[in-house]
């Protein structure tokens, strides 16, 4: 999961400095940069979220407040 969260950080950040690179080159092209842009932040929350919640799960089952 980290290396995911890793390449997905990676791919974001390139997405962004060739979307601003590309302005000035080509506005179609930027277009879609910024469109994989979102996208990955996108798919970083979700990733974030399904590790968040298995968290949980995990401390959920390991509650032992209860003795």
């Amino acid at each position: 999961m980290k290396r995911l969260k890793q390449m997905l950080l990676l791919t974001a950040t390139g997405g962004q400095l060739l979307g601003i690179a590309m302005l000035f080159i080509n506005i179609k092209a930027a277009i879609m940069f910024y469109i994989l842009y979102a996208v990955m932040i996108f798919a970083i929350f979700i990733v974030l979220l399904a590790e968040r919640r298995k968290e949980k799960e995990e401390d959920d089952r390991n509650d032992y407040r209860n003795y």
